[in-house]
């Protein structure tokens, strides 16, 4: 599986071909990210859980002694961009993980599950899908259990005869701001992206308030992967926190605060194959 540090290497474009497919383009985070190093977190008996005083809300405490993230007042718990998706997350307390940033978009959620493991982005199952939520003309992609659950994707739709999409990508928790460039930089390869290994036509989208950033065929994934919401929500529903704290805590920043609703990707995306 490819692991992704762009600090010191880069992917090689043999392998990245068969991993960057989707909206976004991901990678598994580093081995300083998963959820027992994480930053706020703390070992209890049941799992590995959230340290009281971390990253949270006003609302009621979960199982895991973490109250739920709210979007602070004055920034949109409703982003279209990927700037304004920034900018809630560097608004939310710090650590910030996946979690609390699920937890505080409004609701309703707009979702498409996906078991797709033809990723580097990965599904984990079935019952841990890729969740692909759609704000406006904004894809944010996560994963709802193991290594990519800690990345969010970036895809900002430029609609097209044949979709394109701007990519980026952040690999969480952050424990302060980040700029508005992260994502593009993050999956910078070359004299582009490593998205435009798999997702062709790649251009720099000059136009855009950050460097970096780059626009390429959008993709969709294929209808046999599709997972049922109201499966997902039976999950959310029944989840053990003793067991998988960390699954049941993405699966309740989706589904505890308020209505989801599945939502079709568009037909004129075309699937990677």
């Amino acid at each position: 599986m490819l692991r992704k540090n762009r600090a010191s290497r880069s992917p090689t474009p043999v392998i990245a071909a068969f991993a960057f497919v989707a909206l976004g383009c991901g990678g598994v985070p580093d081995e300083s990210a998963r959820l027992g190093d994480t930053p706020g977190l703390v070992a209890g008996a049941g799992g590995t859980a959230p340290s009281p005083g971390g990253a949270g809300g006003s609302s009621a405490v979960n199982p895991l002694g973490r109250a739920r993230c709210q979007s602070p007042s004055g920034v949109s718990g409703s982003p279209k961009t990927t700037q304004q998706a920034l900018d809630l997350l560097n608004a939310l307390p710090k650590p910030t993980g996946v979690a609390c940033f699920l937890e505080s978009l409004d609701r309703p959620l707009t979702v498409y599950a996906s078991s797709s493991a033809f990723s580097a982005q990965p599904a984990l199952s079935p019952q841990s899908p890729r969740l692909f939520l759609k704000q406006g003309d904004l894809w944010l992609s996560v994963v709802i259990d193991g290594d990519s659950s800690f990345l969010i994707e970036f895809g900002e739709e430029i609609p097209a005869e044949q979709p394109r999409s701007v990519k980026g990508e952040l690999e969480l928790p952050i424990a302060q701001p980040v700029a508005p460039s992260a994502p593009y930089d993050r999956v910078r390869y070359g004299q582009g992206t490593v998205c435009g290994l798999c997702h062709y036509d790649e251009r720099a989208e000059d136009g855009r308030s950050a460097v970096n950033a780059f626009s390429s065929i959008a993709f969709r994934p294929r209808a046999d992967t599709r997972v049922a919401i109201d499966s997902l929500k039976s999950a959310a529903a029944t989840c053990d926190w003793q067991t998988e704290p960390h699954r049941c805590e993405m699966l309740a920043a989706v589904f505890d605060g308020g209505a989801v609703e599945e939502v079709p990707f568009p037909e004129t995306m075309s699937t990677f194959f």
